[in-house]
């Protein structure tokens, strides 16, 4: 099965539901049960070729059967219309709900089933479970429609008006989505800690009760009661699969959204830490030092030694801030930039300017460090084409940018940087950073937050 694709897998159930229908038809047996199971297991294996969760498997399994009748019934009366063959109306109208079934199940995994991350392992026993209980109640709610259907040959038109009551009443099935939601938001963080036997006594008796709110605000006489009970309890069950589906999606995806934002967190974290203790920079650092005592310059080796504490210690005070105002990232980087001056004493200049209005909003810390850092790195610095890193400010964007002077040896880039900030900016505001480059200029620009 699992070299077959999902449209080969929805044509031969098509054709195999076509089959069975006609098949019942012509020996005159009831298809019901049969054709409820093979749509049962159209929908359990797309989901588990999907990689679904149980409980979203079991809420599919029972919207798609209660959409397929409704399909089915209203098909086969337009069909009827066109095609005054029974048999034919029967056959062709099961293939196409069994179509339309088995895309809509596609296109609903795919839209608001878990896509990201690997696909869940599934073992055979909770599906059993969960496929046997749900089918039970499938089975169940069938029967109870085939009894009424049998009693009167007129039922099936009171069936359909009843299901049209029920549909069409916007203010009932408003109310039957609220209370669904309310019920699904407050038991879902107890359900881990109720018991099989009271989560199951819970759901029924909820379930029952929403069917009798709804088929009081549609209105009820004596004579149907139990008719519209019965259609109100199939739109309860169908909503609140309805909404435990798009509640799950919007769980599951915010989940995911929390962990890659806690993910990226601890890589632009070990990065950062990473340049704490860089020994390349460190390295220069030491020598620049170094060289300056030798030379006897104190004063402008404390000057140094000042400069290069106050970087690592803006590093360390940042380590746990997603942002920083872009005062402080500023002075940060004036700092970083007259190390880099003492470093390359003659071709490379540097101007910042930014208006004082701008300085209250936010960046992610050392964010334009890292860029400046990143123009030293992959540029040649020499007196005869000096390297020029311009920091402005314009319309709620920072615009770091400098001239392009390719180095004879170019040093190893993983763009790691640059893709941790742009990955940051996403999680923090769902902005992106942009960057340009062309011969003569490279340019990133980074919103401000």
């Amino acid at each position: 099965m699992k070299s077959i694709g999902l449209g080969w897998i929805i044509h031969i159930f098509a054709l195999l539901h076509a089959v069975v229908a006609l098949s019942c038809r012509s020996a005159g047996i009831d298809d019901e049960l049969l054709l409820t199971v093979l749509t049962m297991a159209l929908s359990l294996i797309i989901c588990m070729r999907q990689g679904q969760k149980i409980e979203f498997t079991a809420a599919i399994i029972i919207v798609t059967n209660i959409l397929g009748f409704l399909i089915g019934t209203l098909g086969a009366t337009v069909l009827e219309s066109f095609i005054h063959s029974t048999y034919a109306v029967h056959g062709i109208s099961t293939a196409i709900t069994t179509e339309i079934l088995g895309w809509c199940i596609v296109a609903i995994t795919n839209i608001f089933g878990q896509k990201e991350g690997k696909k869940e392992k599934t073992t055979s026993a909770p599906y059993l479970k969960w496929v046997l209980l749900v089918a039970s109640g499938i089975f169940i709610l069938r029967l109870i429609i085939v009894f009424f259907l049998s009693r009167s040959p007129l039922a099936q038109d009171v069936m359909l008006d009843i299901i049209r009551r029920v549909m069409t009443n916007s203010f009932a099935l408003i109310i039957l989505a609220c209370v669904n939601i309310m019920f699904i938001r407050s038991f879902a963080t107890r359900r881990k800690s109720s018991s099989k036997v009271r989560t199951v006594l819970l759901y029924s008796a909820f379930m029952m009760l929403a069917a009798l709110l709804e088929t009081f605000l549609v209105g009820i006489n004596e004579e149907s009661f139990m008719l519209i009970f019965l259609i109100a309890l199939i739109a309860q069950v169908t909503m609140y699969c309805l909404v435990y589906i798009i509640n799950y999606t919007i769980t599951v995806r915010h989940e995911m959204q929390t962990e890659r934002e806690k993910a990226n967190m601890a890589q632009y974290r070990y990065l950062k830490l990473k340049r704490q203790v860089n020994p390349h920079f460190l390295f220069n650092s030491l020598n620049i030092l170094d060289c300056l005592i030798c030379e006897e310059k104190t004063e402008q080796a404390s000057t140094y030694t000042h400069k290069l504490a106050g970087i690592y210690r803006y590093m360390l005070k940042s380590e746990d801030e997603e942002i920083v105002q872009l005062r402080d990232e500023i002075d940060f980087v004036q700092r970083y930039i007259d190390l880099l001056r003492v470093r390359f004493p003659e071709g490379f200049e540097a101007e910042i300017d930014v208006p004082e209005e701008a300085m209250a909003r936010f960046v992610p810390p050392c964010s334009i460090q890292l860029l400046i850092e990143n123009a030293t790195k992959h540029n040649s610095v020499s007196p005869e084409r000096p390297l020029t890193i311009k920091v402005t400010v314009k319309d709620g964007y920072v615009h770091v940018c400098n001239n392009v002077i390719p180095k004879v040896t170019k040093s190893p880039s993983t763009g790691l940087g640059q893709q941790y900030i742009r990955q940051l900016y996403m999680d923090l505001s769902g902005k992106s950073i942009e960057i340009v480059r062309t011969e003569d200029e490279y340019c990133v620009t980074l919103p401000l937050l």
